[in-house]
């Protein structure tokens, strides 16, 4: 190798790492939001019928429903698992409140919203 391409090398790992480095930081530095705290209305859907619908709050980084729930914070809401397999998606509506998907084993089975209260 030549005394010239030696340096053209150095340069371009370099800038490689640093692309690298600037990839990594950016992929683990995600902003991500919370459930805001609050009183809400449980509202759980299926085929679009109301199965259940209740007061419910969110304090703590929890969702008090029929029990108390930890909500794991994503980048626009949260999720919280019900129990095993269970798992609904609450994604900010844009409006104060909640709304998305509710699983079962991975499938879809329903959705819940909760509706902020006055």
């Amino acid at each position: 190798m030549s005394m010239r391409a030696r340096p053209m090398t150095v340069r371009i790992a370099a800038v490689a790492a640093a692309v690298s480095a600037a990839t990594l930081v950016g992929a683990t530095g995600r902003a991500v939001a919370e459930v805001e705290p609050g009183t809400y209305t449980s509202t759980t859907w299926s085929s679009g019928i109301v199965l259940l619908q209740r007061d419910a709050r969110v304090e703590g980084g929890e969702l008090v429903l029929i029990g108390r729930y930890p909500i794991h914070p994503t980048p626009d809401g949260g999720y919280v698992d019900l129990f095993p397999g269970h798992r609904v998606v609450m994604t900010s509506d844009g409006r104060g409140g909640y709304e998305g998907p509710a699983f079962f084993g991975g499938v879809v089975i329903g959705s819940i919203t909760l509706t902020p209260k006055p």
